[in-house]
């Protein structure tokens, strides 16, 4: 008998032929990988880096995340969100009062963060331990509680650079009054099993899923996961820009600091934007249509940062001698900063020696001159 924690989250997952089959991403070796190499001594954190140091590695037997991407056309049942996740998860006891999945829209998608233990769990609570005003929980079962959690997290943020970086999608953001902040957290064992309500938008932000182009997130989570005990400042920042479908034009600001996390202290604005040209465009009109998309997106920080103006996501500004909404730039410097991470992840690779994302002047003489 083994142990199974899940962390089911709303999704807005898209398949690119509209399939609603699950995708499924083993990361059994990447969290082993992300844990032996002490992950909670980075400068900052994901998650609860205590549950993560006390987390045995030898304990874990699988880990994966599950993909459930939303509906698009043809006939659905209205009641496939809940039937998919409880014949995945199993129906939950109703003294635990989770059944908020029950209530999302049958066009959404889901996900499922799952790691499964070796071990099996003896104390987790059972209907008698909910009668009183307050739960009795087993002291060593929220040091479980909190350890698996913890585990979780970090893993979401794992596997969401990863996906982020690979599927940079562009879209428009609808307002929404009632935006999808929603999950909950999952341990079983045996016949045991404990939910609680743990909400969050971050798989809300869209994303198009290429299947033919599925191993390039194998590949950047095979890469990702041997350095993510660094401080990936740029990846932390680029994660804050997309941590929900509901953006402002704040995140803009998010986008361009991870950009220039990817540079040295006082390196230039001008610097960063050629660098990025050189780097990204394969011809004359392209570089122009960067240059026009970054000289806009440095603007539009600038004006923000010093109090000059705000920009909402539905303003309207000039590119390429046609108004377009603001939020526009927003999703073009997504797609670039995606682009430049991936470039510096590879470099990062390539150089045994260096412990961050960083560019410099020899690389942009290497860009110059890369024929001699």
């Amino acid at each position: 008998m083994s142990t199974i924690s899940r962390w089911i989250l709303p999704c807005y997952y898209t398949d690119s032929e509209h399939s609603t089959e699950p995708i499924k991403i083993d990361l059994t070796k990447h969290l082993i990988h992300i844990l032996s190499n002490e992950v909670w001594n980075r400068k900052f954190e994901y998650g609860f880096t205590g549950g993560l140091k006390n987390t045995d590695i030898n304990d874990i037997k699988r880990a994966c995340v599950i993909v459930f991407p939303r509906f698009i056309s043809g006939v659905v049942d209205g009641n496939r969100i809940p039937k998919l996740i409880e014949k995945h998860c199993g129906i939950l006891p109703e003294y635990l009062k989770i059944s908020n999945y029950k209530n999302w829209s049958y066009n959404i998608g889901f996900s499922i963060i799952e790691v499964e233990y070796k071990n099996p769990i003896k104390n987790i609570p059972v209907k008698k331990d909910f009668n009183g005003y307050m739960p009795n929980y087993n002291e060593e079962f929220l040091n479980t509680y909190h350890r698996h959690f913890a585990v979780l997290k970090e893993l979401k943020f794992f596997f969401l650079a990863g996906l982020h970086l690979s599927f940079p999608t562009t879209s428009i953001t609808i307002r929404d009054d009632n935006p999808i902040s929603d999950g909950f957290f999952q341990i079983s064992s045996g016949k045991r099993k404990y939910a609680t309500l743990k909400a969050s938008s971050s798989f809300m932000h869209e994303v198009l899923f290429q299947k033919n182009k599925l191993n390039n997130l194998i590949t950047n989570l095979n890469g990702l996961a041997t350095k993510w005990h660094f401080n990936l400042w740029p990846i932390k920042r680029y994660l804050i820009a997309v941590e929900s479908y509901q953006i402002s034009m704040d995140n803009l600001l998010d986008l361009i600091y991870s950009l220039e996390g990817l540079f040295s202290k006082n390196t230039s604005t001008d610097f960063i934007k050629m660098y990025c040209i050189l780097t990204l465009a394969n011809n004359k009109k392209e570089a122009k249509t960067v240059k026009e998309i970054l000289d806009i997106g440095f603007r539009m920080r600038n004006d923000i940062a010093h109090g000059e103006r705000s920009y909402d996501l539905f303003d309207k500004i000039k590119i390429g001698g046609k108004e377009k909404l603001a939020q526009h730039i927003y999703w073009k410097i997504k797609v670039i900063v995606a682009q430049m991470i991936i470039f510096a992840t590879s470099k990062l690779l390539d150089n045994p020696d260096m412990r961050n994302l960083k560019f410099n002047d020899d690389d942009f003489l290497n860009l110059i001159y890369s024929n001699n």
